[in-house]
């Protein structure tokens, strides 16, 4: 293997977030390709009918999020020459040296990808594909397997587990690609996440937070992982203030809008910016919670209303 990997993103949106992500990609030196399209063809169709919907997002969100495997699988096709490459999202910003670090930290494995290892009993079983390494024959495989997990009745009994454990939380989300690709990845033995820190050096989970592969493994400013610096290179910085060089950041949800201040070192305004969304944020998730909780008690309360069934031996009945 050598360091020239290629970033892919699959987004057929021509908007600013991708326009920043290549801006970011050309910078750091890396090559990225951007596949549009959203014809995934007679494999995406199959997988379409089998889908079983069982997440608190709407079924067309999750199903394109799953579409990209499947793009990614003809582009693949179509490519032979691409035998590995990692995938991002549209609303990662790469700096340089990304691909030389992922290169190195995947050794020879099949995929990885990043994961927050479960701290408080509560483990959402998930593995987030925003910056993730795949091998060709790591995407074929995925592909397949996800069709046969919605056709297999074991696993749907499984991904149903899933889904209940989440509402039982009230906790937004549920089953979704990165259910398919942690119970895949357990599976297959692609465990060692994309996000932990070697050498000095980290791929990002999520910036709104200091957890990354571990809980509060970075400080936080403001609404997001505190932000420096040093040199020209962004760093972040440890409980003990230890510098971890980061190679690439990943500003999920509302926080694509600190993106631009970030990729020009405008700190404070990331910081102040992402602490105003985490507000908002935290006022929706309380929401959910409310309405979850509401749905439940009117549920019971119709359970509890509702007449006795008749039972045969009752001298009433007919």
């Amino acid at each position: 293997m050598d360091n020239a990997l290629s970033f892919i993103v699959v987004e057929d949106r021509q908007n600013k977030t991708l326009r920043l992500c290549r801006e970011a990609a050309a910078r750091a030196g890396e090559h990225l390709v951007v596949l549009a399209g959203t014809d995934a063809g007679y494999a995406y169709k199959c997988f379409s009918k089998v889908y079983v919907h069982l997440s608190s997002n709407t079924p067309e969100f999750e199903k394109i999020c799953f579409r990209r495997y499947f793009l990614l699988a003809d582009y693949l096709a179509a490519h032979p020459e691409c035998r590995e490459f990692v995938l991002i999202d549209s609303d990662v910003l790469l700096f340089r040296g990304a691909g030389a670090h992922i290169a190195h930290l995947v050794g020879d494995a099949g995929f990885s990808g990043s994961f927050i290892r479960p701290a408080d009993g509560w483990n959402p079983c998930q593995i987030s594909p925003h910056v993730s390494y795949w091998t060709a024959a790591g995407l074929r495989d995925f592909v397949a397997r996800v069709i046969e997990m919605y056709s297999t009745p074991a696993d749907l009994r499984r991904l149903r587990d899933i889904a209940e454990r989440f509402a039982a939380r009230s906790v937004r989300g549920g089953v979704s690609d990165m259910t398919l690709l942690y119970l895949w990845a357990e599976a297959s033995g692609n465990v060692a996440p994309i996000n932990r820190v070697l050498d000095g050096q980290v791929i990002d989970h999520n910036i709104n937070g200091g957890t990354n592969h571990l809980a509060n493994e970075f400080r936080v400013c403001g609404g997001a992982t505190r932000l420096a610096f040093v040199d020209g290179r962004p760093c972040l910085a440890t409980p003990a203030n230890e510098a971890v060089r980061v190679l690439a950041l990943h500003f999920q949800g509302s926080a694509k809008m600190a993106m631009p201040h970030a990729l020009h070192g405008r700190v404070r305004t990331v910081a102040a910016l992402t602490w105003a969304l985490q507000m908002a944020r935290r006022a929706k998730n309380n929401a959910h919670r409310i309405a979850s909780h509401a749905r439940r008690m009117a549920g019971a309360l119709r359970f509890a209303d509702a007449p006795a069934a008749k039972h045969p031996a009752d001298g009433n009945a007919p």
